[in-house]
């Protein structure tokens, strides 16, 4: 038996999380190469995600015997005492993709497959004085909820999005603690992202172009 010191508590969680997740690991970068390989071959987004990405994830997913029981008698994996709110900032951040009844009746030739996420969301809120927040007071003070459900209760302050199907609507009173997460992007190797995720989130803007635009510094 190998035994070792532990003198470095973050080292060890992490050995522990990287041994533990390490089929998780292999399967991105087995979905990776396939991808770069679609792309290479020019693939349309319907055929990889239906012929090479779908298959790949069903044949190679490995699940350990502890996870098959949770997720089969829907026990929760983690817990939290506060919500957490990714915003996918990056232009190829994963996507979920729609309904399998909504694809079908799609066009076979149509490439928009994949469900908006909150970044479209807040690109497409209404242009009122009221709306003039930033992404990241967006993600943490107001809650996204359906258009159809919005319309069964005409006198509430929720406002309808200008084409996507949904409403949103101020957070309750009772403030709810939120914490807000984005992708990661070091400031050292890769500064032009990691200063465009900060201007994105705390900047006030209706579309991304917007960040082109000169903008005044006030010394």
């Amino acid at each position: 038996m190998d035994i070792q010191f532990v003198l470095d508590p973050y080292a060890c969680a992490k050995y522990l999380m990287s041994y533990t997740t390490k089929p998780e690991r292999e399967m991105s970068l087995l979905l990776e190469a396939i991808h770069k390989e679609c792309c290479e071959g020019n693939m349309s987004v319907r055929e990889e995600m239906k012929k090479k990405l779908t298959e790949t994830f069903f044949n190679h997913r490995q699940v350990s015997v502890q996870e098959a029981i949770y997720r089969a008698a829907g026990m929760p994996l983690t817990y939290s005492s506060r919500k957490v709110i990714f915003i996918p900032l990056h232009s190829n951040s994963c996507r979920f993709l729609e309904p399998q009844r909504i694809l079908k009746q799609m066009d076979q030739e149509n490439n928009a497959i994949y469900m908006s996420n909150l970044v479209d969301k807040y690109f497409d809120s209404p242009s009122d004085s009221d709306s003039n927040i930033c992404m990241a007071d967006f993600a943490s003070d107001y809650d996204i909820v359906s258009a159809t459900r919005s319309a069964k209760k005409p006198r509430n302050s929720n406002k309808k999005l200008q084409t996507l199907p949904f409403a949103i609507k101020k957070n309750s009173a009772i403030k709810k603690l939120i914490i807000i997460r984005y992708p990661f992007v070091n400031r050292e190797t890769d500064p032009e992202n990691y200063f465009e995720n900060l201007l994105v989130l705390y900047l006030p803007i209706q579309n991304q172009d917007e960040l082109e635009k000169t903008i005044p510094i006030v010394l």
